[in-house]
């Protein structure tokens, strides 16, 4: 359990950790003493510099630390062209009152305008300048009418020119009409007598005039403008600033790398000097902890041909993260070249093949 508790914390950790390989390298500049450096990376993306890592590094003899980081944002400005609409509403005596210019007056001078990461003031266009009613109100009265309908009827065949033989009302559309006037015509046509079933030699023709009237009630609707709306455009650039790249800027502190391992002469204890020499080895490993997004030393440890594991385990309580890095001496290093050591911390070891002075290494 101890173990994945370990490796999750590992995987996290790097999961927030944004490596200095992921930028372009476009600068690097070194004092003349050897004592600074600088160097200037490229990012066509946004990035955390809080969370990121910058790898030491060795040039000439000269072991360079990372010292401080700055980062410039450089941006674009994008600028389009942006509309808006206001309006004011304006009472019918306001409307009759004022005039197009003292409308126009009502409305602010500037509109600003921030939507989307674009800003801007835009300005009145006194060319979108309308006036339209609001708010109305509708109120409908009804008026009586008479309308008048006339009918005219043929009647045919008829025996006599009697009143009583012809209809004194007809129906037309719904309404009754009355017989106002008829007029008889005699003839003595044998066809027509045939066509009335009839041996009366003399028949007549009628034309009926009918007349009737009826009332509708004709709808008058008034409207009335309760109040009136006045809108006008506002018109003008806006814009944003858009990302385009960061350009870092990473200090670094340079100390001339030195061989640790120190020749100590031994004398006999009878006074003769010999010429026994033998090399007493000193802490010969530096160790290094990931502290607030930058590498700083907790500690050192000895690697020997006889011992060759860096135990992290006492310098464990000055971590602040499960990432170190571990440098070793060059004198260790030529002893130790492509042999293999161990690396512990608590209950983990970690087998590494020597082939680096530099080593990364995460629990």
């Amino acid at each position: 359990m101890k173990k994945l508790i370990m490796c999750l914390i590992s995987i996290l950790a790097l999961n927030k950790t944004v490596f200095a390989n992921n930028l372009v390298e476009i600068q690097t500049s070194i004092t003349e003493d050897k004592t600074k450096a600088i160097k200037i990376f490229e990012s066509y993306e946004e990035a955390d510099v809080k969370n990121m890592l910058f790898e030491d590094f060795q040039q000439d003899g000269f072991k360079y630390i990372k010292n401080s980081v700055d980062i410039e944002k450089v941006t674009k400005t994008d600028t389009i062209k942006a509309t808006e609409t206001l309006d004011v509403i304006l009472t019918k005596e306001e409307k009759e009152k004022l005039s197009n210019l003292e409308i126009i007056n009502l409305f602010q001078d500037g509109l600003p305008y921030e939507k989307y990461g674009y800003k801007g003031i835009l300005q009145k266009d006194l060319t979108t300048l309308k006036i339209e009613p609001n708010k109305t109100e509708s109120t409908t009265t009804y008026t009586n009418q008479t309308i008048t309908l006339n009918q005219k009827k043929e009647y045919y065949g008829l025996e006599s020119n009697d009143y009583a033989l012809i209809p004194k009302t007809i129906t037309k559309n719904g309404v009754t009409l009355n017989l106002v006037d008829a007029n008889f015509v005699s003839t003595n046509n044998e066809a027509i007598s045939s066509v009335a079933n009839t041996s009366v030699g003399t028949l007549y023709n009628c034309t009926a005039t009918y007349s009737g009237s009826y009332i509708k009630k004709i709808p008058n609707t008034k409207t009335n403008v309760i109040d009136y709306k006045a809108t006008m455009e506002y018109k003008g650039d806006i814009s944003k600033e858009i990302f385009e790249k960061n350009l870092i800027t990473v200090s670094y502190v340079g100390n001339k790398i030195v061989d640790l391992t120190v020749p100590v002469v031994a004398t006999t204890s009878g006074g003769i000097l010999g010429g026994v020499i033998f090399f007493f080895v000193k802490r010969n490993v530096k160790v290094y902890n990931l502290i607030n997004g930058s590498y700083q030393l907790i500690g050192k440890c000895k690697l020997t041909q006889k011992d060759r594991t860096i135990n992290l385990t006492h310098l464990s309580m000055k971590a602040q993260s499960n990432i170190y890095k571990i440098i070793i001496d060059n004198s260790a290093y030529k002893n130790l070249n492509n042999q293999e050591i161990n690396i512990t911390l608590n209950n983990i070891t970690k087998l590494q093949k020597l082939q680096n002075q530099v080593i990364d290494v995460t629990f």
